[in-house]
């Protein structure tokens, strides 16, 4: 019988920062830095919110309220988090993720 040397392990153990939070994450913008790390925001997306409303009250009970004239239009993204990693971590990000999405590579 063969003696089968087993390689050297290590034992790694993950704790969660005390500002760790989990987000929602509609998509993400980013880029390359000047100093070659790659930029990724992640951002949620949402309606506007009005800065405030004007409702007419009627007896016990107000309108719909309209919203004040300096309120934003259209939607927002919300930017929740912003990674800076460089390109090898970008590789094995890129390799977890098209093993999750393509489980038959």
């Amino acid at each position: 019988m063969e003696d089968t040397v087993k390689p050297p392990q290590i034992q790694v153990h993950y704790e969660k920062n005390p500002l760790y939070r989990t987000i929602y994450c509609d998509g993400l913008i980013g880029g390359v830095t000047p100093t070659n790390m790659i930029s990724l925001s992640f951002y949620s997306t949402r309606n506007t919110i009005p800065k405030s409303t004007t409702h007419t009250i009627n007896g016990n009970t107000l309108s719909p309220g309209e919203p004040s004239k300096d309120s934003k239009l259209g939607i927002i993204r919300e930017i929740e988090l912003g990674v800076y990693i460089n390109r090898d971590t970008a590789k094995d990000i890129y390799e977890f993720l098209k093993k999750i999405l393509d489980p038959h590579v």
